[in-house]
């Protein structure tokens, strides 16, 4: 479910028109699948809390994503990995992140505590296989929003993408595993995509990237986000040396408009 993860990482922006109305509810769950070529191999499950919790007096929301494998895959390798965060309400930037990961003999635990009156990241990891603590690290924010996985994406949600046009240009800076990241994506406009939960129109986007050894083409990466109250994150390709990923939502619940499909 990594990937799956870094590929919802393009969808994150900044400095957008936001949308008034934030399309996030308290209890959402969104189950997405992640396949390979025509195999699956992974699912999950993005889950909202039920309730506000309250970080440095700010009304905040808590997230929390479980990604396993399915399928064959789970013979050769098997996933079982968390991720969460503790994000604003209203503008998405993070308090505190989480990673739990278990990945066959790999295993990660991972804390990020973001604090915005010394405008400094802390950052913690640790293994079972460490035969040493690993040091505590520092980061310092600069100017501007600094968005974790989560917060990135439900930032994404929340832009008003009808006051773009083609062409346009939406960006974000990000903070993920140690490094800053800035994202640069156009605005393809809207079309009706066959997705999992039904044909939906939805706004895409394609992410400007550089030259890697992992995808291939120029628009290798493409997101699609419904073009609804909802701005559901239906659907994620990456063109790879071996085939196309996808990561496609399945079923959602407690959603802001419109009834459960499950």
């Amino acid at each position: 479910m990594k990937l799956a993860l870094l590929l919802l990482l393009g969808a994150f922006s900044q400095a957008q028109p936001i949308m008034e109305n934030k399309p996030v509810s308290k209890g959402e769950v969104l189950k997405f699948k992640l396949s390979y070529g025509w195999f699956t191999v992974g699912r999950g499950t993005f889950k909202v809390s039920d309730e506000h919790v309250i970080r440095d007096g700010a009304e905040c929301i808590k997230i929390d994503v479980e990604g396993r494998t399915a399928g064959l895959a789970g013979v050769f390798s098997k996933v079982d990995d968390k991720w969460g965060a503790i994000i604003d309400k209203n503008s998405f930037l993070p308090y505190y992140s989480y990673r739990d990961l278990s990945e066959g003999d790999y295993d990660l635990e991972e804390e990020v505590f973001f604090n915005y009156d010394s405008m400094k990241i802390r950052f913690e990891q640790s293994s079972k296989n460490d035969k040493e603590p690993r040091p505590t690290r520092y980061f310092d924010i600069d100017e501007g929003n600094v968005f974790d996985m989560m917060g990135g994406l439900m930032y994404a949600r929340s832009i008003d993408y009808r006051k773009l046009k083609k062409g346009d240009t939406v960006r974000m800076d990000a903070f993920f595993d140690k490094k800053f990241y800035d994202f640069e994506m156009i605005y393809h406009g809207i079309e009706m995509v066959d997705t999992k939960v039904g044909d939906i129109y939805c706004h895409k986007v394609i992410p400007i990237m550089e030259k890697n050894s992992v995808f291939v083409g120029k628009d290798a990466i493409k997101f699609w986000v419904s073009a609804d109250a909802n701005r559901l994150p239906l659907k994620v390709s990456a063109d790879m040396k071996f085939g196309t990923a996808y990561c496609e939502l399945t079923g959602y619940k407690n959603v802001k408009s419109g009834i459960d499909f499950d």
